[in-house]
């Protein structure tokens, strides 16, 4: 028998923390929805390189669309990859706000910069805190 048939999913069991931060990325996804043909248009930092067009519309589309909404599939189904892949994207923006601290600030401002890298810290530290929710029971 799999562990998932044995753990109780949904949003009762989910930890007040997690449920916090899944409003929050499911305002982050409609935020991004919303915003994605700016970031086509206007672009956006990436790893050093300011993406425009396409490829700007494909890291928003993966990064701030179908990321959080594969780990708000695993929070709510308590799949034990959940975390890993929060940790894998939430570090790529922490990564990036790092790299375009050197390389945007003057483009960006310091606050656009501190700011979403921060909240993504802590994100991360939230969803390291509640990582046995996802293990097996």
């Amino acid at each position: 028998m799999n562990d998932f048939s044995t753990k109780e999913s949904g949003w009762k069991p989910i930890p007040l923390s997690l449920k916090v931060l899944s409003g929050i990325f499911m305002l982050w996804i409609l935020g991004s929805i919303t915003g994605i043909s700016m970031r086509y248009e206007e672009g956006l930092p990436f790893f050093g390189i300011y993406m425009t067009g396409l490829r700007a519309g494909l890291i928003v589309v993966i990064l701030d669309i179908l990321a959080p909404l594969a780990f708000l599939f695993a929070l709510f189904t308590r799949r034990s990859w959940g975390p890993i892949l929060a940790v894998t994207y939430i570090s790529i923006f922490i990564l990036n706000g790092v790299v375009a601290l050197f390389m945007f600030r003057e483009q960006l401002g310091l606050p656009q910069i501190l700011i979403p890298t921060t909240a993504n810290i802590i994100f991360l530290g939230l969803i390291y805190r509640s990582k046995a929710y996802f293990d097996a029971s």
